[in-house]
């Protein structure tokens, strides 16, 4: 079991970092956020791009085709120039969008690569993955955007439970159409049901009761859905071939 974690985290933390960096670069493009946000948000980039550079090296250990390395660590080191390169501006300045967007189109491509590789369900991965980091972010950013305390938690947890109940469709109609023996899945889909539930509790529990979000609430939500598409990257493995 020990030594599938590398596989199982690759594609979800690849896709988790590539919708972030997508969904804050939207944000500072169309946010209406004060010089100071936009320069915390643009650092938070940074976290972005370290988790993709921590998928790429799950990618090493569990031996996903080179030339996708090669274009993820080539996105990765063009994503860390520029926000290195922005770390070293004075006070509250920030680089043009522009500068992003060749590291970002790199991340994009290799992210539709890593889709093909993992089927229907890397595009719910993606989008909930993506919404709690990105959420994660901009909390610890301290930003304004109110609607977003409110919209990506919504659209983070539709996209998990959505995923899941792909992947259960799936796995009915594996048995429905060629007997196939899915028992072995009854535990993994409990596993994944309890984490995604608990994830979205805290996820909106601040919300529910018109509270502050806070950084540490966030990253319990987040490391929960992460711990849910993982084990939902087991399911896929999982399945029979013909419907993958």
């Amino acid at each position: 079991m020990t030594e599938l974690l590398p596989a199982r985290l690759f594609a979800p933390l690849a896709l988790t970092a590539i919708a972030a960096l997508g969904l804050l670069l939207w944000v500072l493009r169309n946010g209406d956020l004060c010089p100071g946000q936009r320069r915390r948000i643009g650092d938070g980039l940074l976290s972005a791009w370290a988790v993709f550079g921590l998928a790429l090296m799950m990618g090493v250990e569990a031996e996903v085709p080179a030339p996708l390395l090669w274009l993820g660590g080539l996105a990765l080191i063009a994503g860390l120039g520029v926000v290195l390169y922005q770390a070293r501006l004075q006070g509250k300045r920030s680089l043009p969008l522009s500068r992003h967007t060749p590291a970002l189109v790199l991340a994009v491509i290799s992210g539709g690569w890593v889709m093909t590789m993992m089927g229907p369900a890397a595009l719910l991965v993606a989008g909930a993955g993506g919404c709690v980091f990105a959420h994660l972010i901009m909390v610890r950013a301290k930003h304004r955007l109110q609607a977003f305390n409110a919209l990506l938690p919504l659209v983070g947890i539709s996209s998990a439970v959505g995923c899941l109940l792909l992947l259960l469709a799936q796995a009915l109609f594996a048995h429905s159409e060629s007997q196939a023996d899915v028992s072995h899945l009854i535990v993994p889909f409990a596993q994944m049901s309890a984490a995604i539930l608990l994830g979205a509790i805290i996820w909106l529990l601040p919300l529910l009761r018109k509270e502050q979000t806070r950084p540490p609430v966030i990253a319990v939500a987040a490391l929960l859905i992460l711990g849910a598409l993982t084990t939902g990257q087991g399911i896929i493995w999982q399945l029979p071939v013909n419907i993958s």
